[in-house]
């Protein structure tokens, strides 16, 4: 039996997979998309407990569709996981689930690729990937095993109950680290954060999340200039979502 035949096949069924296949579609496209496990499989069960997206409802989703409840609310990794399979129905995107991607290969005797998954091959004329950036969680090796520290990445952290007695650094400044820190904060934990430069927004102005802010300043769509060294911003929706993370945080001295 030969191999399926497609003219595009999307790997991954997150975010990225459930939009491309809405743009394949509007340009009338024929495509697939596979997934080795479930739509927005990743905010379901490689996250903690608690995760929240980390902007508003109304600002953190796809045009064509809203979350129910409060527009000015964080949806949890559940609500975000549920509204990409209602999302992926509504706009009929043709999503196989079950499918694991274990190569991909250029054809030599014509145009595209094929691809080898846990369901068969597939010939496809072009293969877009849309797996994400950070499916591998690293460890950088500067403590050693022999220091005694428990350490974890945040793909295998779940809530605070989950770790061992005693204070917690929390390595990093984006969104997991931000979350992480403010709830075991709010557990009574002693946390210690530590980040790179970043920017330090309030996350509210005059009653306006500070994403609000950013489109009305013409921001989201600015062009870096050469010379940024960094544009990681600090902040978490977490909680009542009414400030910056470092304004969580005590500060030294």
């Amino acid at each position: 039996m030969g191999a399926e035949q497609v003219e595009a096949l999307v790997v991954g069924a997150g975010q990225a997979g459930v939009a491309m296949s809405e743009h394949l579609t509007r340009c009338n496209i024929p495509h697939l998309v596979v997934e080795r496990a479930r739509i927005a499989e990743r905010w379901r069960s490689a996250r903690w407990d608690s995760l929240v997206a980390n902007g508003p409802a109304w600002h953190d989703r796809f045009p064509g569709m809203e979350f129910a409840g409060d527009p000015e609310g964080f949806p949890g990794k559940e609500e975000v996981a549920d509204y990409f399979v209602a999302y992926a129905a509504r706009i009929g995107a043709p999503i196989r689930c079950g499918v694991e991607v274990t190569e991909v290969r250029r054809n030599t005797a014509k145009p595209g690729f094929l691809v080898q998954t846990s369901k068969g091959p597939i010939e496809a004329r072009h293969v877009i990937a849309a797996t994400g950036p950070f499916q591998r969680p690293l460890m950088p090796g500067l403590v050693p095993e022999t220091a005694g520290l428990a350490q974890l990445h945040s793909a295998a952290y779940r809530n605070p109950a989950g770790l061992c007695d005693g204070a917690v650094l929390v390595v990093g400044g984006g969104s997991s680290g931000a979350q992480i820190a403010e709830e075991l904060l709010q557990a009574g934990r002693r946390v210690y954060l530590s980040i790179g430069p970043h920017g330090r927004p309030p996350r509210r102005y005059r009653g306006r999340d500070f994403v609000w802010w950013l489109g009305v300043l013409n921001k989201w769509d600015l062009e870096a200039p050469p010379d940024t060294d960094h544009v990681t911003i600090a902040v978490s929706g977490a909680g009542a979502a009414e400030r910056s993370i470092s304004a969580a945080l005590p500060r030294p001295g």
